[in-house]
């Protein structure tokens, strides 16, 4: 019995020990195949999910396999694997898949800018095909005309449904850029029993769960933070082969960048070990964290002692709004605003190295469109809603945070200062007031939740009672040096 438990051991072990070698390449035939006249790539890191190596002067590499995990390359400035059909990049393999221990990565020229422009899109979390008709409106279509240079999906892909991942891609394929996707919990093999199995569906469509690359002159590190736990529970941990991942590529990079930009489903304060990985990023000067998760956006800030500026992160939001939840617009798509009172949308960054600024992009809206200003209306013929009025003007400026400085003008005259308001969005009590009042009853739709949460970027002003009655344009501006950020919108207020 002894020498039987023995074998299974080294078996197990053999399988997990499986050593695989091969060749970083510069694929100019653009044939997946590495010719004689090909020229090696050196210095490129390649890593099993948990170790990491360098190819050497002929970009050669060695690495052992680990049970569960895919072998993947990081991405180097200025080159990039092959895109499939759906742009999605194949930087992996899975040494499951290989029948021989032999596995060349052919690498092609990317042209690629100092600046980068990314688009961050939070949940999009597509449950039916169509889920996946609003995504192709919301967001193929814009970003096809207003290409980034590469999409970042920041998790909840889908909604539980991992068979919608094909369509999904096909549908962000189309945008004609690279798409590096980021896991969510909704993503997640929650009937495996393996911890390393949690992520197979997300790994067979589009690779690992968590990896890095380089684009321009910048460093992106995108994690898995979903830990699973019984009974489709789950809470936000960087498990230990991850944290083994992240430290040989921040040693490996530490002097090369002075800036990284992390990617990660669930919020970055939620993240239950997170200081030690705040302690890994030390040697980074600048630290930028985007991730999604909560269906509201804000920025959080987190120190990291006097001596170094503080992590920035920005939960964008959801593509998806409230769970594409509400009633529909005139192109067939749920309003769906966020449970901050965001209207659905996506984020783009501009990043060369620690220089970075940001733009939020209200789907199907001009980009002008940067907040939603409520004043008070009397109706007469919609009577329902003048319970809804107050003597205030709120101005919820969805990319600003709360050191912004919000100020009004009525007709272009004196500027007023407005005050921060931690609140829920009138704009969202007035969606749910129409829902209550049974004006959606007739229509087949997912009805909203009523509206709970508060909004981090909602400002507010009482109406001046020297104002004489009368028609008013008022202007209300945002700003934040910081950020370098400055948004302007107006409305009618009739008194």
């Amino acid at each position: 019995m002894k020498r039987l438990l023995l074998l299974i051991v080294l078996i197990c072990n053999v399988s997990i020990s499986q050593t695989f070698t091969g060749t970083v390449f510069l694929d100019k035939n653009n044939n997946g195949v590495f010719d004689a006249e090909e020229n090696p790539m050196p210095n490129i890191l390649v890593s099993n999910g948990k170790d990491v190596v360098t190819t050497g002067s002929k970009g050669e590499y060695k690495i052992n396999a680990i049970s569960g995990n895919l072998v993947f390359i990081i991405k180097p400035s200025g080159y990039i694997s092959k895109l499939n059909k759906e742009n999605t990049v194949q930087f992996y393999f899975n040494p499951k898949d290989v029948t021989s221990k032999e596995y060349n990565f052919p690498l092609y020229k990317n042209d690629e800018s100092p600046k980068s422009k990314i688009a961050f899109l939070g949940d999009v979390q597509v449950d039916v095909i169509d889920d996946v008709h609003h995504v192709g409106k919301l967001v193929t279509e814009e970003l096809a005309i207003n290409k980034p240079d590469f999409i970042m999906p920041l998790g909840d892909l889908s909604f539980d449904n991992l068979n919608i991942f094909n369509p999904l891609s096909k549908v962000l394929g189309l945008v004609g850029v690279p798409v590096f996707y980021v896991i969510g919990n909704h993503d997640l093999n929650f009937d495996k029993v393996k911890f390393r199995d949690r992520d197979s569906s997300f790994e067979a469509n589009f690779g690992p769960s968590y990896y890095a690359f380089e684009y321009g002159k910048n460093l992106f590190l995108v994690l898995n933070n979903i830990n699973p736990l019984p009974n489709g529970k789950y809470n936000a941990v960087i498990d230990n082969d991850q944290m083994s991942f992240i430290k040989s590529i921040i040693s490996l990079n530490k002097t090369k960048y002075e800036a990284i930009n992390l990617a990660m489903h669930i919020p970055f304060d939620e993240v239950l070990n997170k200081d030690s990985i705040i302690d890994i990023l030390k040697p980074f000067k600048d630290v930028f964290i985007a991730s999604g998760h909560t269906h509201t956006q804000y920025h959080n800030y987190y120190s990291r002692g006097e001596t170094q500026q503080p992590i920035h992160e920005i939960v964008c939001g959801a593509v998806c709004g409230s769970w594409w939840q509400g009633a529909h617009d005139i192109r067939g798509i749920p309003f769906g605003m966020m449970y901050d009172g965001t209207p659905k949308g996506y984020w783009f960054m501009f990043a060369e190295g620690s220089s970075r600024s940001f733009n939020y992009k209200v789907s199907g809206a001009p980009d002008t469109k940067q907040m939603n200003i409520w004043v008070p209306e009397v109706n007469e013929w919609d009577t329902g809603l003048n319970t809804l009025n107050e003597p205030y003007i709120y101005a919820n400026v969805f990319a600003a945070d709360s050191n912004t400085k919000v100020e009004i003008s009525f007709n272009n005259k004196n500027w007023h200062s407005m005050q921060y308001h931690y609140d829920v969005d009138p704009q969202l009590k007035r969606f749910y007031k129409i829902q209550e009042l049974g004006r959606y009853n007739s229509l087949n739709i997912s009805k909203s939740p009523k509206p709970v949460t508060k909004t981090k970027h909602l400002w507010r002003i009482k109406i001046p009672d020297s104002l004489n009655p009368g028609a008013y344009l008022i202007n209300i501006k945002a700003k934040n040096t910081s950020q370098n950020f400055y948004v302007i919108g107006n409305r009618v207020l009739f008194k």
